[in-house]
């Protein structure tokens, strides 16, 4: 990839980083996106989002903690150990690019429904770990760390407030993208000649922080996820699609 085209990439993950961390995502469905539009092979754009999601939510998650309650745990404890079992699975690039372009296009319709809120349910403890499940076995898998489809389900279902739900997603997709990638430990070696992966990473630091510290502070954020939705349903149905 020309040097150029490498700059314009970074530029893109980094403005990505900004814009989800308002909404207490990580922006590992457009990372991946951008990667795989970019022409970074399907398995390696998978591991890249795990990173980024990590340096991304790792910069942001201490502006959200304070808004964190104990009864999501109960997500995070079915989601964190599938994490790592979808990090185990081989799935064939072509395959896999297309798993991730449907991940992505349901992502942005979840996150868009989550903008209408419906009325208030009850989810007991097992249910709250079997969806932990689902969620942490495709993010092992495709690299995206989760949040598009926790939060929508918050949201919706009135289980947390905005600012609670931000920082329940926020710490799944760290904790689920810490165990992909322990997961995927042999294969960390592909990302070495990829010089978008490291150019990238200090660029998301900078801006998830800035993000992270306006939507945590100051912005409203249905506005947000309801670009954010677009952004997701657009690039959902470009890969999906076979482009």
């Amino acid at each position: 990839m020309a040097d150029g085209s490498v700059i314009v990439v970074v530029v893109l993950l980094g403005a990505a980083a900004f814009f989800y961390t308002l909404g207490g995502f990580a922006g590992g469905s457009v990372f991946i996106a951008i990667l795989l539009t970019a022409n970074v092979p399907a398995g390696q754009a998978a591991l890249a989002g795990l990173v980024f999601n990590t340096v991304s939510t790792s910069s942001s998650i201490l502006r959200w903690r304070v808004h964190f309650s104990r009864e999501m745990l109960w997500f995070l404890a079915g989601s964190v150990p599938m994490a790592f079992v979808g990090g185990l699975m081989f799935v064939p690039d072509e395959l896999l690019r297309r798993v991730m372009g449907a991940a992505i296009l349901v992502g942005g319709f979840t996150v868009l429904t989550a903008t209408f809120k419906l009325k208030k349910v009850y989810l007991a403890r097992p249910v709250r770990v079997l969806v932990g499940c689902g969620i942490g076995f495709l993010a092992g898998v495709t690299g995206i760390g989760g949040g598009v489809y926790l939060a929508p389900l918050l949201i919706m279902l009135g289980i947390a407030n905005p600012k609670t739900t931000a920082a329940t997603t926020t710490t799944l997709i760290l904790l689920n993208s810490l165990t992909g990638i322990l997961a995927r430990l042999p294969r960390l070696q592909t990302l070495l000649p990829n010089p978008i992966i490291f150019a990238a990473i200090p660029i998301i630091l900078l801006t998830a922080q800035l993000g992270s510290y306006t939507g945590a502070k100051r912005f409203s954020q249905t506005a947000v996820k309801r670009a954010i939705a677009l952004i997701l349903i657009s690039l959902g149905l470009y890969l999906s699609l076979g482009a």
